[in-house]
């Protein structure tokens, strides 16, 4: 299970999307009166993966970076380090217990994609509205 749940084997990436390095670890959101579950957060060059594992599978839930407003980090005592995924203003997604060297790589990766992913979208909209405002002079 553990390998499934680290795993984008059966999900539809885009032609050019890479996946990069993985978080496994106690995913705390709500879902029906539940608040942890164990997963795994995953990015990629286009977006971010939350794998939930519920019974005997394993849910892929994606975001668009575009939807991601924040990400922040803590590092608690008796807890470990803490990932936030804030969208608007909440914290929709925190994974805890993550270990140092992993959660560098996984930010590292995260940022360095998200930016790209945010600016590949604002040049598409101004290209779009450069061109726009072109046809109509």
């Amino acid at each position: 299970m553990h390998r499934k749940l680290k795993s984008l084997e059966d999900v539809e990436l885009y032609k050019d999307e890479v996946i990069g390095p993985e978080l496994v670890g106690t995913i705390e959101y709500e879902k029906d009166g539940e608040h942890s579950f164990y997963g795994a957060i995953i990015p990629t060059t286009h977006r971010l993966f939350v794998n939930i594992r519920e019974a005997d599978t394993v849910k892929h839930h994606p975001v668009e970076y575009k939807e991601i407003t924040g990400i922040t980090t803590e590092n608690l005592l008796m807890v470990g380090n803490i990932i936030h995924i804030w969208i608007g203003n909440e914290i929709i997604i925190s994974m805890k217990s993550v270990s140092d060297g992993k959660l560098d790589k996984f930010l590292n990766y995260l940022y360095k994609h998200r930016a790209r992913r945010l600016r590949l979208d604002s040049d598409a909209s101004i290209s779009h509205t450069q061109h726009h405002d072109q046809q109509v002079v």
